[in-house]
């Protein structure tokens, strides 16, 4: 198997090729990682691979079932996913799955289906497929899509095969983007380091929309710190009860202001927060209680991917906040 434009992550791509060169490929797959990191991207080189014609260089991209597969309408490639704010398959979603799973595939050798998991699908969905790749179909390949494993019944994560996707180096990342999105090389390293090569969130950050919101909050929220009473802080971080990804973005946000500081505080130059100003108010925090701060964000963000209260996790963040820096 071949995957033509997708960086990164050559031990993965590496074991699911010699899998499917050996007819070993696992009839049920899990795809997880952060948001960004191209799990839908290469969920669907998997499948137009796996129903590709030329089984030497798969996909080829040429073929007639990769032209179909590329367009979205091979027959036997289906997408399933759910509805509402989580976008998580329902009993419904999965029971359509299961009485289409038995037919045979019209075209190709295989019937691939792409299951997009959203943010919290209730355990009766997950049981009754759990049903479904226990005594799957010979002809059926199951691909579920989700941001951690932690969100699947462990009945499910013991079936199938786990694979976690890393965005590509910084540089790969910078390089691609240059190219892809025709900026200047500094600015797409820049990008690269504040989204740690995640072309996903590079994409967002260039088209802007809730990315800026992000920018604000996590903005108002390192200002709060530095005033003496909580309700700044508190206020700033409001938002972040009800809203998981901009929470996740946020956070993203704080890690490279805190970041700023301490380079700051280090005597170093380079700002990747996008806020010169405030990374420099930071930098005269002392350098332990910046030291404090720096890993925060990735440890609430640990915590914001194995689905935790949004509520007491903003509070509970905030109460860290303050007592890193000592209020």
């Amino acid at each position: 198997m071949e995957f033509p434009g997708f960086l990164g992550n050559a031990q993965v791509k590496e074991a699911l090729s010699r899998a499917g060169q050996a007819g070993r490929f696992p009839h049920a797959l899990l795809l997880c990682g952060e948001p960004g990191c191209g799990k839908r991207t290469f969920a669907r080189l998997l499948a137009q691979a796996l129903v590709c014609r030329d089984k030497g260089h798969a996909p080829c991209g040429a073929c007639p079932s990769c032209v179909r597969a590329k367009a979205g309408s091979h027959p036997d490639i289906r997408v399933v996913e759910g509805s509402g704010v989580t976008r998580s398959l329902s009993v419904e979603a999965v029971k359509e799955v299961t009485a289409d799973a038995y037919r045979a595939p019209e075209e190709a050798e295989v019937s691939v289906y792409i299951l997009l998991m959203g943010a919290r699908t209730l355990e009766p969905a997950q049981n009754k497929l759990l049903k479904l790749i226990e005594e799957p179909p010979p002809h059926g390949v199951f691909i579920l899509v989700c941001a951690s494993a932690e969100q699947l019944l462990p009945t499910i994560r013991s079936r199938v095969q786990a694979f976690v996707l890393e965005p590509p180096s910084q540089e790969e990342a910078a390089a691609y983007m240059a190219a892809r999105r025709d900026i200047p090389p500094e600015r797409a390293r820049q990008l690269a380091a504040l989204c740690g090569g995640n072309i996903g969130r590079m994409e967002e950050e260039l088209s802007g929309g809730e990315e800026a919101r992000a920018f604000s909050i996590a903005s108002a929220m390192a200002q709060g710190l530095l005033e003496p009473g909580e309700h700044s802080l508190l206020l700033a971080a409001a938002p972040l009860q009800k809203d998981r990804d901009l929470f996740r973005e946020v956070l993203v946000r704080l890690g490279a202001v805190f970041r700023d500081g301490v380079v700051l505080r280090a005597g170093g130059t380079a700002v990747l927060g996008g806020s010169p100003e405030l990374a420099d108010k930071l930098g005269d925090l002392p350098m332990k209680c910046l030291a404090r701060l720096a890993p925060l964000p990735e440890e609430f963000r640990q915590k914001l991917e194995r689905n935790a209260n949004l509520a007491l996790l903003a509070t509970d963040l905030c109460a860290r906040l303050r007592e890193a820096v000592g209020r």
